[in-house]
């Protein structure tokens, strides 16, 4: 299948010289994160909304072109899978699609929800894709929500009230703090009128007022079923009693790109001009910690990593890697982030490890347990 079987057609895009709010309102409008930057029918590049959210900018002042970034694009002939390897890589959530030099369409990580059902096995569970959720509970300022996209490389924060899911606020939803344009309740039950010249702050407004209904779903539910709710929703909770994970279109393309390639069990997105020492460092740790767990559990089915580089400070990079491992034991996740990569990785492989053992652990004394009684 080819992308231009699945591109987006109707093309929106604004100027270089436009403001922030221009774009901002653009987005909301049509709830997408990116807007092609075309000047006189020029490509130009794309704006991300996570650019304009996590920037301490004037929007009604600041022009697109200072956010806008050079980004790879694709010709309407290339397959959907290299598409997907692209967004995977370059941690883009779409990419324009060209016929020559003019570019024609876009393909977003959404538009892969109408063909992923065709590439996964039905019976495969929805947490081996979910990822264990940071959320924030109800009455919470909206910078916390902001905080833990920043920290943690996420575009999306569950909101909780006594356990309970019951609501999510995403990065559209942090642009309506950033236009100031509709009233917003605040600490101290106050309100901030539309159309006010003060600007809502992030660390006045609570979650309540811009977060959204989210889509929740039993732990057991079916990958399947998921990708069906996401064809009308950007994310979906899964919850069991306490435990909160959340499935993005990220992790959907993870399984999609996994499925094709049985016999290839360990899969790493997301590396891209990385130094030397860390890919050596990655490669060690990854041979140390299969060969452990073979004589663990015996068969692993697959290890898939994403590697993720966040938010700089000064010269530095703060990294993010997600981990999916399934094998005979069932599924262990883990999600870590640091400023020195090498310690990141070590600390991914740690969790799992000890997530695994005690799966394994736990397996041993049932075992012995069932004798026990099937003695007496």
């Amino acid at each position: 299948m080819q992308v231009k079987d699945i591109m987006v057609k109707n093309l929106i895009s604004v100027a270089p010289e436009a403001t922030l709010s221009t774009a901002l309102s653009k987005m909301r409008q049509n709830k997408i994160n990116q807007l092609l930057v075309i000047d006189n029918d020029k490509f130009y590049g794309i704006l991300e909304l996570k650019k304009i959210v996590t920037k301490d900018v004037d929007p009604s002042t600041t022009k697109v072109a200072s956010l806008s970034i050079n980004v790879p694009t694709v010709d309407i002939n290339v397959d959907v899978e290299s598409v997907a390897e692209l967004l995977l890589k370059s941690g883009l959530r779409a990419i324009p699609v060209t016929y020559g030099t003019k570019v024609i369409g876009i393909v977003a990580e959404m538009d892969f929800m109408k063909i992923a059902k065709s590439f996964i096995k039905q019976d495969v569970n929805a947490v081996e894709i979910s990822s264990p959720a940071e959320y924030v509970a109800k009455g919470s300022i909206i910078g916390k929500a902001r905080r833990i996209m920043l920290d943690n490389n996420v575009s999306r924060v569950p909101v909780v009230d006594k356990n309970k899911v019951v609501g999510i606020v995403s990065m559209l939803d942090l642009a309506k703090v950033l236009e100031g344009k509709e009233s917003m309740p605040a600490r101290g039950g106050l309100l901030r009128e539309a159309g006010a010249k003060e600007k809502i702050r992030t660390k006045e407004t609570l979650v309540d007022a811009v977060m959204k209904p989210a889509v929740v779903m039993d732990m057991k539910t079916t990958a399947s079923q998921v990708i069906d709710a996401m064809k009308n929703s950007e994310e979906v909770i899964l919850v069991d009693n306490e435990k909160i994970n959340i499935v993005t279109p990220k992790d959907v393309l993870e399984l999609l790109l996994a499925a094709p390639k049985e016999q290839v069990y360990v899969q790493i997105t997301g590396m891209r001009d990385e130094s030397i020492e860390f890919k050596a460092a990655m490669d060690v740790e990854l041979d140390n910690f299969v060969q452990k767990m073979s004589k663990v559990v015996g068969h692993i089915e697959y290890l898939v990593l994403h590697v993720d580089r966040m938010h700089k400070q000064g010269t530095k990079e703060k990294y993010s890697i997600r981990a999916h491992f399934k094998t005979s034991l069932g599924l262990a996740i883990a999600h870590c982030w640091g400023w020195k990569p090498v310690d990141v990785i070590n600390d991914v492989f740690n969790t799992l490890q000890g997530e695994v053992t005690r799966k394994h652990d736990r397996k041993g004394y049932d075992k012995k347990h069932r004798r026990i009684k099937e003695r007496y």
